[in-house]
């Protein structure tokens, strides 16, 4: 590998992070490269030395991989707005910020996540949308009763989704909650079928 190519970078890069060279892996982060870009958000996440305002950047980059990074990044970090996420139009991004919103448990994004899961085209974003949700129905001052008529409607989606929806519905205390974690035994998915079995105690075929 030559100094100018990409893969020379991107290992460039990687190194800054084990060997904690801050100034390296800072000089990377506008590299052409999208690899070396996200290796860069990485190697200043390992030595601490990633900003907010660097991961504001990286959430405005032009590559739809460098901004996934940084949200697998901002789900451990509350320091940066990510709720505008939910709305990019790359699918991976989206589905990225369901996901980093369910880990820093943001309340405040249940609505937009409702909307997710309910009306998003890409099924893999409604499932990380129901799973975030699930998430934060036990986190208090939420709008449970709103989280439950989505998951309860989400049950007519697909199995990858009803399986999620299953697991939050549990959670909940309500008759409608707990007759479709029921009905959920004799789901056509056999893998719905048995999430719903080990919630209750029951042997599923």
């Amino acid at each position: 590998m030559t100094r100018g190519d990409p893969r020379a970078a991107r290992v460039r890069a990687v190194l800054a992070g084990h060997r904690g060279d801050e100034s390296e892996a800072r000089s990377l982060l506008g590299d052409v490269d999208v690899g070396t870009r996200r290796a860069a958000l990485g190697a200043l996440d390992r030595i601490g030395s990633l900003t907010t305002s660097d991961l504001q950047s990286a959430l405005k980059d032009t590559s739809g991989s460098v901004r996934r990074r940084a949200l697998e990044i901002a789900a451990k970090r509350s320091d940066v707005e990510i709720g505008e996420c939910l709305y990019d139009s790359d699918p991976a991004v989206a589905e990225t910020a369901a996901f980093a919103i369910g880990e820093r448990t943001e309340t405040t994004a249940v609505p937009s996540l409702i909307a997710m899961a309910n009306d998003h085209e890409d099924a893999l974003c409604r499932e990380s949308a129901v799973a975030a949700l699930s998430a934060l129905a036990t986190v208090g001052e939420v709008d449970r009763a709103a989280i439950l008529t989505c998951l309860l409607g989400v049950m007519n989606d697909r199995p990858q989704i009803r399986r999620r929806a299953v697991l939050g519905l549990f959670q909940f205390d309500e008759a409608e909650a707990e007759e479709a974690v029921q009905g959920a035994l004799t789901d056509k998915d056999r893998q719905v079928r048995a999430i719903a079995g080990d919630l209750l105690g029951v042997v599923t075929d």
